[in-house]
């Protein structure tokens, strides 16, 4: 049974494409529906997808011409010359509106295809009619380039059967631009040409079909990907949340006191203030939207985790003195710092058998670096794997930021976390 929210078989996507283009405009979608998150995104890169047979005819009309004057020299020059002059600057021009205006929009499709569509039509009939009965079939190739870019579009935006049916009356006109010209239809020289004009189109469907495949199925694997990746880091941001918050409270709480038996109502009172701020703190990360841009200073955030720290007896020495505060990083960094600073005097308060730790901020390589040092009992660093809290809530988590951690320790000389972030 496919997953919740999982996409369509590649093939199913496939013969959508084929039979309708590519999604005429994104629509609004559910991150777990993989298939309209795949639909939309596709949609948004297709409005550039007439770049691409804008870009051939520009390239493709000069190489044309340059092949006809090279068979044929100045014979038929004028309309063949003035035919790619005209194709050029169109096409150019065409080009650059559709990058400045976000590209071709569902609404202006269909207008700008028959638009196109025209052009390329009157072109070819004023080619054929203008250039000089020897030389007409091979001026015809010139301006047919036009409307094998427009078959390409027709294929890419509108799906396959719209190009075929543009094929199927490329016959006849291909016909009708021989006898404009003045040549019968069993003329050897126009036949031959006619038939290759009629192949330049069919490679041009095949060519727009295969990227059209490849852009949606490349896409909706991309998507897929995306958003897998995006439930492990949610799964990983839970678990972060419950270690950094609900499991360290349980622990506090199972950790027996002296007097707490002659002390119990106290006691009590202060267990109960304790989880009464965990679950106050863990509501607002459940439910607040993450904020986006930072409105205090960093050494304030690390000062507000000293006082957080100062509940369990750790006092914490903050320097930053040569700490500029106002390098600019992303609210997702600075997060991402704070907690890893947090997890790491956890620790301290915890495993080091002190009840001291000097945290130094400052700036390092580009980014933001903290310091936390105690001169507790220290570890062997390579005889005692990594914990949950070290691996996930400092490197890891530094890590999905652009960060590093380390921690550096030694028994009995104390330990050493190294946090950092690119600014």
């Amino acid at each position: 049974m496919p997953e919740a929210g999982s996409a369509a078989p590649p093939g199913a996507l496939v013969r959508t494409l084929l039979r309708s283009g590519t999604p005429a405009e994104p629509t609004e979608a559910d991150d777990g529906d993989l298939a309209a998150v795949g639909d939309a995104t596709l949609a948004r890169a297709s409005r550039y997808w007439v770049v691409v047979p804008l870009a051939y005819r520009i390239a493709a009309f000069v190489k044309v011409f340059i092949g006809f004057t090279a068979a044929n020299g100045s014979l038929g020059l004028g309309p063949v010359l003035g035919a790619t002059v005209f194709a050029v600057v169109a096409d150019t021009a065409a080009t650059i509106w559709v990058l400045r205006s976000g590209g071709l929009r569902a609404r202006l499709t269909t207008r700008a295809l028959g638009l196109d569509l025209a052009v390329g039509v009157v072109l070819n009939f004023v080619v054929a009619t203008t250039a000089p009965t020897s030389v007409q079939p091979f001026a015809v190739d010139v301006s047919w380039t036009w409307l094998v870019g427009t078959v390409a579009m027709w294929a890419g935006t509108c799906g396959l059967p719209a190009a075929l049916w543009l094929f199927a009356a490329a016959v006849p006109l291909r016909a009708a631009l021989t006898l404009a010209g003045g040549l019968p239809l069993s003329h050897q020289l126009a036949l031959t040409r006619s038939i290759g004009c009629l192949v330049a189109l069919a490679v041009a469907i095949v060519i727009a079909v295969a990227i059209l495949i490849l852009l949606g199925v490349g896409t909706r694997f991309a998507v897929d990907i995306g958003l897998r990746r995006g439930r492990e880091a949610e799964r990983r941001r839970t678990r972060r949340i419950m270690h950094d918050n609900v499991l360290q409270t349980l622990e506090a709480l199972a950790i027996a006191a002296p007097g707490d038996d002659a002390q119990a109502a106290t006691r009590l009172s202060e267990l109960r203030s304790v989880a009464k701020a965990q679950a106050a703190e863990l509501r607002q990360r459940i439910t607040e939207p993450v904020p986006t841009g930072a409105t205090r200073g960093f050494a304030v955030e690390l000062a507000d985790v000293a006082t957080e720290m100062a509940r369990d007896g750790l006092r914490t020495q903050l320097v930053a003195a040569d700490f500029a505060d106002d390098r600019k990083v992303s609210q997702d960094r600075r997060t991402a710092l704070v907690e890893a600073v947090r997890e790491a005097l956890r620790n301290t308060v915890k495993h080091s058998g002190t009840n001291q730790v000097v945290l130094r901020v400052e700036e390092r390589d580009g980014g933001i670096a903290v310091v936390a040092r105690d001169q507790g009992q220290g570890f062997d660093v390579r005889d005692r794997p990594p914990g949950f809290g070290i691996s996930q809530s400092i490197v890891a988590r530094l890590a999905e930021v652009g960060g590093r951690g380390t921690v550096d320790s030694q028994p009995g000389r104390g330990t050493r976390v190294t946090m950092w972030v690119p600014g």
